[in-house]
């Protein structure tokens, strides 16, 4: 996993001069989306959700499948490469592997809600990555190398709804609360008095799913990153605070049989995929 790698940790987070950072807070608009497109950058598209499966399927059924890496020739590319205007196209990105419980397994308010995913693996980089060869990458990565979880197997897959999150339009803050829930990430960085660094990042996403408002998320966030202690305004004021929005698509494996393979389950639970039987990968 590259060093910059990680892991975004999605379960249980213009003012007048004279409010306190609480007050701030309360101003700020709640918005959320399932499927969201940022103002400018590279968008994420169906296909991209595509790439995600046909290599998670292929690693799982195909022991011979060798990752591809950033070294990888630009003139092997998968599918979604034809909807790109240029393929040597770079940026940030995560990848989120989500699972629908067995039903057994839910409580009974969870039973009636049938939509509800428990998060599964996320992984992804901050730093600009070659998106031809990324988005396969970071999807096994994320689905079997998330030390937060066991990888996935291959009997789970028919449960599984993956997110492809592609991160522009950074901007530096004006301080911790000059952002929107459910347009804007957010990376905050700070230091405390003993000289200790913490910094960490939510996506657009978290806050709005989980409803929180800017001084939730802002708590939840500066814990995540490690830190214990005092939330007071003194430490708000010195946290570092960058925006970011993102553009995601989301699709379940029902989705995509339907869109990949004519409504036909590509996984053979018994005998490896052979390459020739293989309608959906580009590799």
């Amino acid at each position: 996993i590259p060093s910059q790698c990680l892991h975004i940790t999605l379960h249980h987070i213009t003012s007048e001069k004279s409010e306190s950072p609480q007050e701030k807070s309360k101003q700020s608009r709640i918005m959320t989306n399932d499927e969201t497109d940022a103002t400018s950058g590279p968008q994420a598209i169906p296909e991209m959700c595509h790439h995600c499966f046909d290599v998670l399927i292929d690693k799982l059924q195909n022991s011979a499948f060798t990752e591809r890496n950033s070294s990888q020739a630009v003139d092997d590319m998968p599918a979604f490469a034809d909807h790109l205007d240029d393929v040597t196209v770079q940026c940030p990105l995560f990848i989120t592997w989500d699972k629908q419980p067995h039903k057994s397994a839910l409580s009974s308010s969870r039973k009636r809600n049938h939509g509800h995913y428990e998060l599964r693996g996320c992984i992804g980089n901050l730093s600009p990555q070659l998106l031809v060869t990324a988005i396969g990458a970071y999807a096994l990565t994320s689905a079997l190398r998330d030390h937060r979880f066991e990888p996935i197997q291959l009997g789970e897959v028919a449960s599984l709804r993956v997110a492809v999150s592609l991160l522009v339009n950074y901007e530096p803050c004006k301080d911790a609360f000059d952002w929107t829930v459910g347009i804007h990430g957010i990376m905050i960085k700070f230091h405390t008095d003993s000289g200790a660094f913490y910094s960490a990042t939510f996506l657009p996403e978290v806050a709005g799913e989980r409803r929180w408002s800017v001084m939730e998320t802002l708590t939840a966030l500066i814990q995540k990153a490690g830190y214990n202690g005092i939330i007071d305004d003194q430490l708000l004021a010195s946290i570092k605070c960058t925006r970011y929005q993102s553009s995601k698509r989301r699709m379940t494996f029902r989705d995509y049989v339907k869109q990949c393979h004519q409504g036909e389950n590509p996984i053979n639970l018994t005998q490896p995929r052979s390459k020739s039987t293989q309608q959906c990968v580009h590799l």
